[in-house]
């Protein structure tokens, strides 16, 4: 009996000692901040601990007399997320509570939540456990149609049961992940083959030239791109140049069964007929050949022609990722980008064709800029010329050479991954997978609050102008000077060469709500001499931050010294436990003399709807003073840059020395060129520049003779005339107007909105 109890006690010891932790936080070291933070359901009036204290996560919680959910979600995200694997065996956590607990599971890339098990009030500990963990999660994934092999633990969720009037007294210890030995080392092992894994993202650029967009040269493409082991390849706009044709149809058949053979997705692009409609349509075939999605151009400009658009913005699930497209000169409608972001899409595939305006600055850098502000990947399918055709063989051709465009892949950070240069070809970007991801979902902008304006129906008119209006301005922005007296001395010297604006830095004169009272009339003192500068020199002043009320704003003086208004920082900096803070619930926009300005402060530029807000309000100039510092100076650049271009304002940023010796104060236009700049840790001059209000890029068409010419790139000139009327004044687009007047005409904001969940 002895032996047999010995054996049956060796026989558990072994089994206990067969499994393992794949995970487990036991809540050992205090942390400064709250290990557990709130992310769904009734908000508690009180929360007097949120904290680990005694080897636990002690939740102490006070709900108001009225709650609408019963419920609220306390989620602990761990640090790296934890693959599903088959290994995974329990999941679970130990809870001593006066309330109901659940135990819910967050699964990323896909946004899912699981509903687990839960367990009663108990003063003694309990285990809340979700058991057979990955057969639950894997079911989990499949009801939304994702694969399991993608997902991963992302968070675990304490589901508090809340009511009325409850006080909450929670402790958490021992959130852990259990399987059989090994299983740490597997999910370890899957995580490094996930992280490694790596999609491949052919854009192409076909040659635009008679006779070369054929349904051959198109599937030869396509073959290349199917041979490198395309995950998914994308085509440029109208790839095949024949009459409209429905979808499927004989083309897009052609073009999916590539997609089949190679086992990858193919974005086409086709003149696209239904019934008496003319659209432009991307169309997205899945790895086994099927059209599981159309986008038809939404938008247009007048030289787009007559052609029907669709009426959507959707996005597509792939096992890459969400997956959204654009057209043409979708490209010059911002919203478009960030919409299908906000609807999931990871990667966005541009398709487009030659503009009347060759301009690559201006498209190249408003996308890299977008990629960063939307962390998106971009597939940008465009065409090449002829060989040999615009001087790509002669650099130093007087003509400047006539670049159509390439195919090219950009990263969520901006850089350049793949790029096919001006000859064409297949572009084949290789990104990690973990980069890509997402699900389709409702998104879009809302129709009230501080930023309604961007898909409301209308948008307010331009400033009106007078007859004797001054166009040509001085403007001049100083960094950070602490010392007023010298701040003084920069301001007068921005006066004495006739500035007509100063862009000051974002200051902080009080640390402390105390301090805002005790130094409350020497910071009114500094006020009133900026005051008197502006006066006295017969200038608008712009300065922010810190300055006299408790929170940050702006504060324009105008040119007689009177204060014209001030902005209350929308992205507000102050403490939310100052007795003054107050965030902003308006975008600043200001009328001068001269034209129309928008002020933001510092941290604003994390959000890009201001700038937007400003390009609506067609904003000649936009005054930011900062402390920006960061992330790094190209991503600020680049930020400012595409925002300037695609909102259409001059800009002028008052900043201080960076760490990097790009990351300066300076003056930018609406082309995202840089006009002046600060120098790197110095004791700057102010910046002072001319600016041309007026000056800004234009709208272009190809001129009435050559317009319905079959090739827009030589439009009938004859072969033998082409060497001398290629270039020069012969075969130029011709400026229409104001382009950022011309696209705010076209606007669509009713695809702009969010979308109302499907029941």
């Amino acid at each position: 009996m002895c032996r047999f109890l010995a054996a049956t006690l060796l026989l558990s010891f072994a089994c206990l000692a067969s499994g393992e932790d794949i995970f487990h936080e036991s809540f050992e070291t205090p942390t400064k901040s709250s290990p557990l933070q709130q992310t769904y359901g009734d908000k508690p009036s009180e929360i007097a601990a949120n904290k680990v204290e005694n080897g636990a996560a002690h939740l102490k919680l006070t709900y108001p007399a009225e709650v609408k959910k019963n419920l609220s979600y306390w989620t602990y995200k761990l640090t790296e997320p934890v693959p599903i694997i088959p290994q995974m065996e329990t999941i679970s956590f130990r809870a001593k509570t006066n309330v109901p607990v659940q135990i819910k599971i967050g699964i990323s890339p896909f946004g899912f939540i699981y509903h687990g098990p839960g367990v009663k009030a108990s003063p003694e500990w309990q285990t809340v456990t979700l058991k057979k963990a990955y057969d639950e999660l894997k079911k989990w994934c499949e009801n939304g149609k994702r694969n399991v092999k993608d997902g991963c633990v992302a968070s675990v969720i304490i589901a508090v049961c809340n009511k009325a009037n409850t006080k909450a007294d929670i402790l958490i210890d021992d959130i852990t992940f259990a399987g059989p030995a090994g299983a740490k080392q597997a999910a370890a092992q899957e995580m490094f083959i996930r992280k490694t894994a790596r999609a491949r993202i052919a854009a192409i650029s076909l040659i635009w030239d008679e006779g070369y967009r054929t349904l051959d040269n198109t599937l030869k493409a396509l073959d290349e791109a199917g041979i490198l082991n395309a995950d998914i390849a994308c085509l440029p706009q109208e790839c095949v140049d024949q009459p409209p044709e429905a979808i499927p149809g004989p083309a897009s058949k052609a073009i999916a069964e590539k997609a089949a053979k190679y086992g990858m997705y193919v974005v086409g692009n086709l003149r696209e007929r239904e019934g008496d409609k003319t659209y432009i349509t991307s169309f997205l075939c899945d790895r086994e050949g099927k059209i599981i999605g159309k986008y038809r151009k939404s938008h247009k400009l007048p030289f787009d022609g007559d052609i029907s658009l669709g009426n959507d913005l959707p996005v597509f699930d792939t096992d890459l990722g969400a997956v959204g497209m654009k057209i043409g000169s979708d490209h010059y409608f911002p919203e478009i980008d960030r919409v299908l972001r906000s609807r999931g899409a990871s990667l966005i595939v541009w398709s487009t064709l030659p503009f009347p305006q060759r301009d690559e600055h201006l498209i190249t850098t408003a996308l890299r800029g977008r990629c960063i502000e939307n962390r998106a990947t971009y597939a940008v399918a465009r065409y090449a010329g002829k060989l040999g055709y615009g001087g790509y063989h002669d650099r130093f051709s007087w003509t400047g050479s006539w670049p159509l465009g390439r195919a090219q892949v950009f990263g969520p950070d901006a850089h350049t991954i793949a790029d096919s240069g001006h000859e064409g070809g297949v572009a084949i970007g290789v990104i990690p997978r973990r980069k890509l991801g997402g699900r389709a979902r409702d998104g879009g902008f809302p129709t009230t609050g501080k930023f309604g304006l961007i898909a409301a129906d209308k948008i307010p008119p331009a400033q009106k102008r007078t007859p004797n209006m001054k166009r040509v301005i001085r403007a001049a922005a100083i960094e950070c000077d602490t010392n007023m007296d010298s701040l003084i001395e920069k301001i007068d010297a921005c006066g004495k060469q006739g500035c007509d604006i100063v862009c000051l830095w974002e200051y902080v004169w009080y640390r402390k709500d105390e301090e805002v009272e005790k130094f409350k009339e020497r910071n009114q003192k500094r006020l009133a001499r900026i005051a008197d500068a502006a006066k006295r020199n017969n200038m608008y002043i712009v300065i922010a931050g810190e300055l006299e009320r408790g929170f940050n704003e702006t504060i324009v003086y105008d040119r007689q010294g009177k204060e014209i208004g001030r902005y209350t920082k929308i992205n507000q900096t102050t403490s939310k436990k100052s007795k003054y803070y107050k965030a902003g619930d308006k975008v600043g926009i200001f009328d001068l003399d001269f034209g129309r300005i928008c002020t933001k402060i510092c941290a604003d530029v994390g959000a890009y709807q201001i700038d937007r807000i400003a390009g609506l309000y067609q904003v000649d100039l936009l005054c930011l003073s900062t402390q920006d510092a960061g992330p790094y100076s190209e991503y600020i650049r680049l930020r400012e840059a595409h925002r300037c271009i695609d909102n259409g304002y001059f800009l002028l940023r008052a900043a201080g020395g960076g760490g990097q010796t790009d990351h300066r104060t300076y003056i930018m236009d609406p082309w995202g060129m840089v006009l002046a700049a600060g120098q790197y840790r110095t004791n700057n001059r102010p910046l002072i520049t001319t600016i041309n209000l007026d000056h800004r890029p234009q709208y272009y068409e190809w001129s009435e003779k050559l317009r319905d010419a079959k090739n827009p790139v030589k439009h009938g000139i004859p072969e033998e005339q082409l060497k001398k009327k290629m270039y020069g004044r012969y075969n130029r687009p011709v400026a229409k107007g104001d382009l950022r007047a011309i696209v705010l005409k076209h606007r669509r904001p009713e695809l702009y909105r969010r979308r109302k969940p499907k029941k």
